[in-house]
């Protein structure tokens, strides 16, 4: 149960400390006429009352701040949050490859998943042997692309770059996983999504990178989240993930055989 900080007994306390200080300076600030000895001795007595108010003050103070970092890092633990990034992709790739060297489950949802290509495309096969391997990429023929609009040309549009970049990357994924004789299709497997994807995640093991897809900001350069399968975030991305994959994704179509005379 969360604690007030601001209630009737600490609003007493810091008043009666703010009492204590005036208090102090009013016995400090008196004329006694009996003496310089009787001076001496309110003086002293004046600064140990302003004395024990500022204690209390600061101990207040202390308490407050104390109790207002306690929440906030419950909070943070609640939520199962390890780490926030101002980027993704290349810029935190160490975070990435540490994780993916032991990596027993990777899941990964995003637009078209071009840096993950560049990164890793060689790793696809050790990967595929090692971990059950999950991609979901936006369809880039979503919702009608035979009408000059579809979702992945749209973020490009969004992000300041040419039509059809995050088309190519998906049809790039989509050949490279298709035509590799080394990777193990049943561990490793992408789908394509006909809607827009509301964040980037990319799930290891017991952790999931995440972040939003912001207007007229790349991808590569939005912030990220990591959460632990401990907290409430873990779960609830990770139950997104499995929606997509289960209900909302489709295996990319084969190509038309080329025509023979």
């Amino acid at each position: 149960m969360k604690r007030k900080i601001f209630n009737a007994t600490t609003i007493t306390w810091a008043l009666l400390h703010v009492i204590l200080v005036l208090l102090g300076v009013l016995v400090i600030t008196l004329d006694a006429p009996t003496g310089d000895f009787w001076n001496e001795i309110s003086t002293s007595l004046g600064v140990s009352i302003m004395a024990t108010g500022i204690v209390g003050i600061f101990l207040f103070l202390y308490v407050a701040i104390s109790e207002t970092t306690r929440s906030r890092l419950r909070a943070l633990n609640d939520a199962g949050v390890l780490s926030v990034h101002n980027y993704r992709s290349v810029r935190i790739k160490d975070e990435y490859d540490k994780r993916l060297k032991k990596a027993k489950t990777i899941d990964i949802v995003a637009y078209g998943l071009g840096s993950f290509y560049e990164d890793y495309s060689k790793d696809f096969a050790r990967l595929s042997k090692q971990a059950r391997v999950r991609i979901v990429a936006v369809d880039p023929d979503a919702p009608a692309a035979s009408q000059g609009f579809s979702f992945a040309d749209a973020r490009d549009i969004e992000e300041g770059q040419s039509p059809g970049r995050t088309r190519g990357d998906v049809e790039r994924l989509v050949r490279t996983i298709r035509e590799s004789e080394d990777i193990d299709k049943e561990r490793l497997q992408v789908r394509l999504m006909s809607s827009i994807p509301s964040v980037n995640i990319m799930r290891i093991d017991d952790e999931i990178f995440w972040g939003p897809y912001l207007l007229a900001e790349q991808s590569r350069n939005t912030f990220t989240m990591v959460v632990q399968r401990s907290g409430f975030l873990f779960e609830s991305l990770n139950r997104h993930f499995e929606q997509l994959w289960e209900h909302h994704t489709t295996a990319p179509t084969e190509p038309p055989a080329l025509e023979t005379e």
